[in-house]
């Protein structure tokens, strides 16, 4: 079972990966802004998004008037990311890092990590990564993640364990199909991807296996308040009106004390 940081996604096929996961990227925007809007870090705030992918979220930020910096591990991504700056932009740095290893210099206003710490299966690990988020914030910074939430999505895959999805490229005809196990000893997902780009008559197939750990709400605050976050807020997406438990998401709001 591999490693999720060698997916084709974050490689090879790192450029259709915002063509086959699509996201309401400005409307979460608007409501990140107003997450860090409520705890007094307006325009002009340094953000990190810490696993930033294709930028869309450090963009959509971006120009919103904060000053952000993209990080992620994989090449490829911060490659894809970098495209989306334009000459009318001003200057957004993309960067490669590690979550688990942060700069804690100079400390930042706010800290974004959507679906990241998923990757993280081994105890150390889990509470190491907020251990760094803490390090780079600044006193009274703001914290905002996401992570699925192991009974809903356990739910859900139950269901569902299969999704495919075909788009038209300028490479090609492109389908992603990926198959979900569950591992409930573990709280994990067992996850099958198989990326299949089809030109003329030549078909090409990128097979992966990984493994993906979900997170309950008092595995997550404990984490938090080890780490030293209080204030700390769960919603069931990026809209305050969705509560804990309506989605297989669990958004985290939370400030360094």
């Amino acid at each position: 079972m591999g490693n999720p940081t060698c997916r084709p996604f974050y490689g090879e096929y790192a450029w259709a990966y915002d063509l086959l996961v699509a996201r309401p990227v400005c409307r979460e925007c608007a409501c990140i802004a107003a997450l860090l809007s409520q705890r007094d870090i307006g325009a002009g705030a340094r953000i990190l998004d810490a696993g930033c992918g294709t930028g869309r979220y450090t963009m959509g930020l971006a120009r919103r008037g904060y000053l952000v910096t993209g990080l992620d591990r994989s090449a490829p991504l911060i490659a894809e990311a970098q495209k989306r700056v334009s000459p009318t932009d001003l200057p957004v740095p993309f960067a490669g890092g590690k979550i688990l290893a942060l700069p804690s210099a100079p400390p930042v206003d706010g800290i974004l990590s959507l679906g990241v710490v998923n990757d993280l299966l081994d105890e150390h690990s889990r509470q190491e990564v907020f251990f760094s988020f803490a390090r780079t914030l600044r006193p009274g910074g703001m914290l905002i993640l996401d992570v699925r939430e192991w009974y809903a999505t356990a739910h859900r895959k139950a269901r569902e364990p299969v999704s495919e999805k075909s788009v038209d490229t300028a490479r090609g005809r492109l389908t992603f199909r990926s198959v979900t196990q569950l591992d409930h000893h573990n709280q994990q997902l067992l996850v099958a991807e198989r990326h299949t780009l089809q030109r003329d008559d030549v078909e090409t197939v990128a097979v992966y296996d990984f493994r993906m750990r979900c997170w309950t709400q008092e595995e997550l605050h404990g984490h938090l308040t080890r780490a030293g976050f209080s204030s700390i807020v769960y919603l069931g997406d990026y809209d305050s009106a969705v509560p804990l438990g309506a989605s297989d998401r669990m958004v985290s709001v939370a400030s360094r004390t």
